[in-house]
């Protein structure tokens, strides 16, 4: 009998065992990519407020009230970006949250420390409402569910949502929370010298900010106006 002769030794032969290893390999990519859209939306930032905000309020059953006045500018951080669910259109300004039948109302009303200055915004409120339907409570923290933004109102964000967190701090203050949501994203299976090639619907981005304002008042009656102007003043 002839002896059969070894197969040179770069030879490879691809046996079925082989073959459904590769044939596995390429099915565990696809369902990755396809888990990636199913196990929620990528959060940058905590949908918790910062610990340097201090522990929240709880309560026995759901959220505790967030009535009272609050100031503005906030406490932390300084600067403040975006839209908020209330009116931010002075550099100081009195918040009033009141709560009541399940609805929440949150007013702004300008604040001014100028003697020579006179303006009715010091006595005129801008408000809004937020209906049962537009609120719901969320481990002891009152949502306001995400809507569509106008992008006139912030430029660049059309087709993203946004919504609200608000929550009562220990110290009385309150924590305000802005969340955003980039839906319809797009990712690539493989990119190579700037180049993508295939796609698959990349999860949601979720993103979390936060700030802190100080509470002034108990919020159950109007608070009084904060106007300094003097008649006939001509100096600050």
């Amino acid at each position: 009998m002839t002896p059969v002769a070894p197969l040179p030794s770069h030879s490879v032969i691809l046996t079925p065992h082989r073959r459904a290893q590769r044939i596995g390999g390429a099915a565990t990519l696809a369902l990755c990519c396809l888990a990636l859209t199913a196990c929620g939306p990528d959060v940058q930032g905590s949908p918790k407020p910062p610990p340097a905000f201090g522990p929240v309020q709880s309560s026995w059953f759901g959220c505790p009230s967030l009535q009272g006045v609050y100031a503005w500018p906030p406490v932390e951080p300084g600067g403040v970006r975006g839209s908020l669910p209330f009116f931010t259109g002075s550099p100081e300004m009195q918040v009033w949250v009141q709560q009541q039948r399940g609805e929440t109302t949150l007013r702004t009303r300008t604040v001014n420390r100028a003697r020579n200055v006179r303006t009715s915004l010091t006595r005129q409120w801008s408000l809004v409402t937020y209906g049962g339907a537009q609120a719901r409570c969320s481990s002891g923290m009152l949502d306001l569910v995400p809507q569509t933004v106008p992008p006139d109102k912030e430029p660049g964000a059309s087709g993203v949502l946004q919504g609200f967190r608000l929550a009562l701090l220990k110290d009385g203050g309150l924590a305000v929370g802005k969340r955003t949501v980039s839906t319809g994203n797009k990712g690539s299976y493989f990119s190579w010298g700037g180049q993508s090639y295939g796609s698959y619907d990349a999860p949601d981005v979720e993103t979390w900010t936060w700030l802190k304002l100080a509470r002034t008042a108990a919020g159950d009656s109007e608070p009084p106006v904060i106007d300094a102007y003097v008649p006939g003043a001509t100096s600050p």
